[in-house]
């Protein structure tokens, strides 16, 4: 009875390491496909030098296509939601001004760099979920562009503004 007992902790002790790094190669996975998309949108932004509607029917084809679907929250409650946008649509080449709360696919702002440049932060997500438990957590991932004289200046609030 006693070597019943003992097998039967050893072999629960090995189930919860094969879940534990089951666990960890899904993060690793979710994770560095979530920075591949991220660095493909920041080069898409940088190849049109900025924000228009070429840009940003670009990045939402490109999304689309690659089957991401993940969302979250660009604006937490409380936060300056000046300059920051979010796509709150794939299927639509305007981003909106992100509000407190929203959920959107990526967000992004748009920073005054030196001598007249700017430069763009964009945000992407990406889900933790587990076959068994479920949904664990929702992060983001942040990546900025160069430093670059953007084309969209002169129509910034009239293309991406809602």
């Amino acid at each position: 009875m006693r070597h019943t007992i003992g097998g039967t902790w050893l072999l629960q002790l090995v189930i919860i390491f094969i879940l534990l790094f089951a666990a960890f190669i899904i993060l690793t996975l979710n994770y560095s496909r979530t920075v591949k998309v991220k660095n493909e949108l920041i080069d898409m932004v940088e190849k049109y030098e900025g924000l228009n509607t070429g840009s940003i029917t670009l990045v939402n084809n490109y999304l689309i296509y690659n089957g991401y679907t993940t969302q979250g929250v660009c604006v937490e409650d409380g936060e300056n939601t000046a300059g920051t946008y979010g796509a709150y649509s794939l299927n639509s080449s305007t981003l909106e001004e992100a509000r407190a709360g929203e959920r959107y696919y990526y967000c992004v702002k748009k920073y005054n760099g030196a001598n007249n440049t700017n430069y763009y932060q964009l945000t992407v997500f990406y889900k933790f979920n587990l076959p068994i438990i479920g949904e664990t957590g929702s992060f983001s991932i942040k990546g900025s562009t160069s430093n670059f004289e953007s084309s969209d200046d002169m129509n910034y609030q009239t293309e991406i503004g809602s």
